[in-house]
């Protein structure tokens, strides 16, 4: 990828390795220049320390910004906070407010992941559409992320708002939804966009996991999105 590329900062899921963005770079490297914030496995750190981290780990570059699921928030956060240096930011399957009952989301931070049969697990995430090494990996990460870190990300969603910061973006934003996806549902960002008026939802047939199982795809509406947003000036 040439030097001038554009850069794209990828902002992970809730397992918070970045490992699973495997799927979709190979699709955006070859217009963009992607980097990948991994998140340490801090339980401690809340919405509030993911935003510092990845505001820190840009610095003072301009970049496009991703932010899949869990990481929603945070690239909103830091779209807000970061002003013109946000080139444009994307919303991968996710949400600007939780989109279910917060006392749900507490409730579901205490439950044994293994407890989950591996076949509901991978029909809410994948549906149809993932592959063996998908399938293997998510198991592994289910297998491996400490509870307690999987549990302080659950107590931080249940009660995580950014609405206001969303509205007040003045980047341009694509947000990118599977249809199917259980998981969040799509009605909660479609609200969402249609309150904050100049913005763009893009529905991929899909479940949660869109840039694992529909990657290809969902990189060509990200690289279409960079290359529209490249003369679009930032409105103060």
């Amino acid at each position: 990828m040439a030097a001038n590329a554009p850069e794209i900062v990828l902002l992970p899921g809730l397992d918070g390795t970045g490992d699973l963005f495997d799927w979709v770079t190979p699709f955006l490297t070859e217009d963009l220049n992607v980097s990948i914030v991994r998140y340490p496995p801090d339980p401690t750190l809340g919405y509030a320390g993911y935003t510092e981290l990845v505001r820190n780990a840009i610095g003072k570059r301009k970049v496009f910004l991703l932010g899949e699921s869990f990481s929603g928030p945070v690239a909103v956060r830091v779209a807000k906070q970061l002003g013109e240096q946000i080139k444009g930011i994307v919303l991968a399957a996710t949400f600007v407010k939780n989109p279910w009952p917060s006392w749900l989301i507490r409730r579901a931070a205490n439950v044994d992941p293994m407890a989950t049969p591996a076949k509901i697990r991978n029909a809410i995430l994948i549906g149809p559409y993932g592959d063996a090494e998908l399938t293997r990996r998510i198991d592994e990460i289910v297998r491996t992320i400490p509870r307690p870190l999987r549990a302080a990300r659950f107590r931080a969603m249940a009660d995580v708002d950014v609405r206001d910061d969303f509205g007040a973006l003045r980047c341009p934003v694509l947000a990118l939804h599977g249809r199917d996806d259980w998981l969040v549902p799509k009605k909660s960002m479609q609200n969402a966009i249609i309150t904050k008026g100049g913005a763009r939802m893009v529905v991929i047939p899909g479940a949660h996991m869109l840039l694992q199982t529909r990657a290809e795809a969902a990189a060509g509406e990200i690289v279409s999105f960079t290359k529209s947003s490249a003369e679009v000036s930032y409105e103060a």
